[in-house]
């Protein structure tokens, strides 16, 4: 009997992108996680000290219900771009990373989105939870 007939399983073919697919599969975005964007021991001191720098996330509203996110105060040698790639991937969203001459580099994010990129930021070891600064809640 054929195995392709109306109804069985194909197996020679079931796990095989197609070319298209396969220029833009990464099998190292498929597990996020080993992903460490900041190195430095948070926790080295006992005694509670200033946040060094304080990052601010930030929701801008646009028209109806549209929204972006911004992030501003990331420490300068973390890798903007990078983050970004890693916040678009797991919250299937766009964003981009735009330069300003006061605040610095900021990360703009599509959606309200507030909340689960604090949440990223200290899961990820990026920034601690005492130096971020949500506003507009």
């Amino acid at each position: 009997e054929s195995k392709l007939r109306r109804g069985a399983p194909c197996t020679t073919h079931a796990y095989k992108l197609s070319r298209a697919a396969a220029r833009y599969y990464n099998p190292k975005m498929s597990s996020l996680g080993d992903i460490v964007f900041n190195t430095g021991n948070a926790f080295d001191d006992d005694e509670k000290t200033a946040p060094s720098s304080v990052v601010h996330i930030r929701n801008q509203q646009r028209n109806g219900r549209k929204s972006l996110t911004t992030i501003s105060g990331l420490q300068d040698d973390l890798d903007l771009k990078k983050i970004l790639k890693y916040i678009r991937k797991m919250y299937s969203t766009n964003g981009t990373v735009k330069k300003d001459p006061e605040h610095g580099d900021i990360i703009q994010v599509q959606g309200d989105l507030r909340k689960e990129i604090a949440q990223f930021f200290v899961e990820y070891k990026v920034c601690g939870k005492e130096e971020i600064k949500l506003h507009g809640f």
